[in-house]
């Protein structure tokens, strides 16, 4: 999000594997503070905020083995300046340290996604191509491999970077707390946050589980004010198949070759 996340406005959506029920809200929902939304220019860094956006990058980390779908929207602009809105879903599997599996579903691409700490394939089932490559030996390098030298940024990989390097948070222009409210089935707090070049707001699940339970991003430059939302639901003990995150291409798929960018 910090990093990406003017890309992640053009290219991603989200979803995963089937989610535990969520408990029902223990509390009510606030009603928002006017007085404080008032005094709430833009300009501020509240420490609460940024101190909530780091509780949550810290829980996540401690999590070794989870599931997450992600249903949301991106936008297009049309030449005439016109909006229209894509649907779609993501959904991820992880187990660190090296293992990954990650499909993107949407009107306009079908993209699936296997790491199993030694090879990395990117699927196109729709066209029937794929492309393997050899990966280093964690996600977090294959993130970083995925991008530097492919171009390519992989669903949701913001959870596995959100609070590890101070750098990023250090872009953080303003950020203040905007209300307690119910996202799908769980209380949430919501925040705002602004850096360069993109507004961005996170609604975090309130409680020992600080976990994000949607978020939407709107470009800031004049060519990118489009937005991209997702709301999340989370599986912390999701059940793994053996072969989850290896592929095995189906009859009549082709391979193709990877290329990398130059920089």
């Amino acid at each position: 999000m910090l990093s990406r996340a003017p890309i992640l406005c053009m290219l991603m959506m989200a979803s995963a594997a089937a989610a535990q029920p969520a408990a029902a809200p223990s509390a009510q929902p606030k009603r928002m503070d006017t007085t404080r939304m008032g005094t709430a220019t833009g300009a501020e860094r509240e420490p609460e905020a940024i101190a909530e956006l780091e509780k949550m990058g810290a829980f996540l980390r401690t999590l070794t083995t989870f599931a997450v779908e992600g249903v949301g929207s991106t936008e297009e602009a049309l030449t005439t300046g016109q909006k229209i809105q894509y649907p779609g879903i993501i959904d991820l599997l992880a187990t660190r340290p090296n293992r990954l599996r990650a499909n993107v579903y949407s009107t306009r691409k079908r993209r699936e996604f296997f790491y199993d700490g030694k090879t990395f394939t990117v699927f196109a089932p729709r066209q029937g191509f794929y492309a393997t490559i050899d990966a280093p030996p964690t996600i977090k390098e294959l993130l970083d491999k995925a991008e530097d030298r492919l171009g390519l940024v992989l669903p949701l990989s913001d959870l596995f970077e959100l609070g590890i390097d101070p750098a990023l948070t250090a872009k953080i222009t303003s950020g203040f707390f905007v209300a307690t409210d119910v996202v799908g089935d769980e209380v949430c707090n919501h925040y705002a946050f602004r850096q360069p070049g993109v507004d961005w707001q996170i609604w975090i699940r309130d409680g020992d589980q600080p976990l994000p339970c949607k978020w939407v991003i709107t470009g800031t430059e004049a060519t990118d004010q489009l937005d991209y939302e997702m709301e999340f639901t989370w599986d912390l003990a999701p059940e793994v198949p053996a072969n989850a995150f290896s592929f095995v291409p189906p009859e009549g798929a082709d391979r193709i070759n990877m290329a990398s960018i130059k920089r």
